[in-house]
């Protein structure tokens, strides 16, 4: 885990008497285990949003703010947040009075939006073939809900240069909100990402005819099926290291695509600009040009993306995050280089084009002896050695399992209650009985 820049010293890193409703908010928004077993002025999801509570808004506005915020959140820690209509929102504020009146109230909510707290659709007015005939969008229409970190608050406020500016400590708080809650997940990420992050798709021009691409694989099928609502933005990661004086001082502006809902919303709260088909597929030309990788959002699910971006492998954190935990399943694409010895020159050109660094100069390919086999992390999608009635690949043979599970792999059927002698050598969820989730029993190297 790299450590956190010594560029700023965040200015309420540590603060003793913190709000205790911004302590309340960010432990209930935070996806790190431990903040939300104790959260501390320490962290970086306290002093990343106290520069904005504390420091862009009254006191009055603050605690309308944060009232609001605890309401939209569940209030038990795992529960999953709800979206909620404008005129719920607003029933809400004629109940509990956040703000005196329906105009200061939008206000209210236009205010989060800005700072990237709230974020909002216009209820997914898409279908397979783009959006429905006569979609307009209303302020009515509006559907809110509060954002993860990371994809959520930490981009948006990146991608806010008057907010960055003013708060340059809004980088560190990205970054470190995109290693830390991965830091113990990314090895069971499966092929895909499983919803985790971006989703690499290749260069159009470099698929064949031959070797047809699915539509997720095709970038110009998502901006056909947008057109008409496509912005493009500000980098997030290329300010945020900017603003710490690392990178490679790319130009940030309108390499980030937003579609569909995802382009009102950077309009309206002037994080983008909107742009039409043809100055869209000019920018990602231009990506293509610089050897940039194409990544599309993976959360949404199935059929869905709101956002198409053009990152440097050396700066993305999607990708970063990648090659730092050496998950590629990460950010992987469906389609994947390999270098045919029997062709291969040395020429060096590989090296020079490949934009994730997959290859290096100096390194053999084969020898007088055959193919050089170099060592690879397994993957959790690669092994066929599997606990029946399970999906826990350990990449052992059975005798290994033995060794980890008293009475050996073929003793606990799904549905089996599992000894008490056993369940500490499973990782949770595994405990209580067995079932088909994608883990592996712990110490099983």
């Amino acid at each position: 885990m790299p450590e956190m820049s010594s560029k700023f010293v965040p200015k309420h890193k540590g603060d003793k008497n913190p709000n205790p409703k911004l302590i309340k908010f960010v432990r209930k928004v935070t996806d790190r285990v431990p903040g939300k077993i104790k959260m501390t002025t320490d962290a970086p999801e306290y002093w990343g949003l106290a520069c904005i509570f504390e420091d862009e808004l009254d006191a009055t506005t603050r605690e309308a703010a944060l009232d609001l915020l605890l309401d939209m959140l569940p209030k038990k820690m795992l529960k999953v947040r709800e979206h909620r209509t404008y005129q719920l929102l607003h029933q809400w504020n004629a109940e509990k009075h956040y703000t005196p009146d329906d105009k200061s109230f939008d206000e209210l909510l236009d205010t989060l939006a800005f700072y990237g707290m709230l974020e909002y659709d216009y209820g997914d007015k898409y279908t397979k073939d783009g959006p429905v005939p006569g979609t307009t969008y209303n302020r009515e229409d509006r559907i809110y809900w509060v954002p993860l970190f990371v994809p959520g608050s930490a981009e948006y406020t990146n991608m806010n240069t008057e907010l960055m500016d003013r708060h340059p400590e809004l980088a560190m708080f990205f970054e470190r909100m995109t290693f830390l809650p991965l830091e113990k997940v990314t090895p069971f990420v499966p092929m895909g990402g499983a919803g985790i992050g971006m989703h690499v798709i290749p260069v159009e021009k470099a698929i064949s005819m031959q070797n047809e691409a699915i539509d997720i694989e095709k970038i110009s099928y998502w901006l056909k099926r947008y057109e008409g609502h496509i912005a493009a933005g500000i980098c997030s990661c290329r300010y945020g290291r900017k603003k710490l004086d690392e990178g490679c001082a790319d130009d940030y502006h309108d390499w980030c695509l937003g579609v569909g809902d995802m382009a009102e919303y950077l309009v309206e709260t002037r994080r983008g600009r909107a742009v039409t088909y043809d100055e869209a597929m000019e920018i990602l030309k231009r990506a293509e040009d610089n050897g940039y990788v194409h990544q599309v959002t993976n959360i949404d699910g199935e059929g869905k993306v709101f956002a198409i971006c053009n990152c440097n492998v050396k700066i993305c954190n999607a990708l970063r995050t990648s090659q730092l935990f050496n998950t590629p399943n990460l950010s992987r694409s469906a389609y994947v280089a390999k270098v045919d010895p029997k062709n291969c020159v040395a020429c060096g050109r590989c090296v020079e084009y490949c934009p994730a660094g997959a290859v290096k100069l100096g390194q053999k390919l084969c020898t007088k002896s055959g193919e050089v086999q170099y060592p690879k992390q397994e993957l959790p999608d690669a092994s066929k050695d599997r606990l029946p009635g399970s999906h826990c690949r350990t990449g052992l043979p059975q005798e290994g399992c033995r060794r980890q599970i008293q009475r050996g792999p073929g003793a606990y059927q799904e549905g089996e209650p599992v000894p008490r002698s056993v369940r500490p050598r499973l990782q949770p969820p595994l405990r209580g009985r067995l079932h088909t989730r994608n883990h592996r029993p712990a110490n099983c190297n």
